[in-house]
């Protein structure tokens, strides 16, 4: 039933007929306002939404930025270490190698060698008198007192492989120093 269908025929609408068109204009328009009201308020979500997102990227930019600046500053400051380091090595390399030359240089003097050949041959010659001395001390002890004659014999073999021992000692040093005066 349309709402003109129930006009009296004298063009006035009567007090229901008014009502109820009055009605449904009203829900009518709450609809249109409520559609727009969610099409409006999606529309500012949407943006609220974008803007935080377009300062987030803003910030993980900066952020980011920052980063790649900091990687930046670390590597060369790496960069630099390494030459620094590469500096240093280069530099106890070098004066390593002059000391060892120095030494070597001492070591292969042959007035060097000849010096620490005559000390050692000394100290030999020393060792060998100690011997000797032992040796004495052990006989005179051993004629001291009776029935030491057994371990006196042990002894002698001891101080006997001691003092040829000694002796070869001597010979290869004194050989050594002849070799480097040579």
């Amino acid at each position: 039933m349309n709402s003109r269908e129930q006009q009296p025929q004298d063009g006035e609408l009567s007090e229901q007929q008014r009502l109820d068109l009055l009605t449904a204009a009203g829900q009518r328009n709450r609809r249109f306002i409520l559609g727009l009201s969610v099409a409006l308020g999606s529309l500012m979500l949407v943006s609220v939404g974008f803007n935080f997102y377009h300062l987030w990227r803003a910030d993980e930019g900066a952020q980011l930025h920052s980063l790649q600046q900091q990687v930046q500053r670390l590597e060369h400051q790496l960069v630099e270490q390494q030459l620094a380091l590469t500096h240093q090595e280069q530099l106890a390399a070098s004066q390593q190698a002059r000391q060892v030359e120095a030494q070597l240089f001492k070591l292969e003097n042959p007035d060097t060698i000849a010096q620490v050949s005559q000390v050692l041959q000394a100290q030999e010659q020393d060792y060998q008198q100690v011997l000797d001395g032992l040796r004495l001390g052990m006989r005179d002890l051993a004629n001291m007192l009776a029935g030491s004659r057994s371990w006196l014999a042990d002894y002698t073999e001891v101080i006997d492989r001691a003092q040829a021992s000694s002796k070869k000692r001597s010979a290869a040093i004194k050989a050594w120093g002849e070799k480097a005066v040579k």
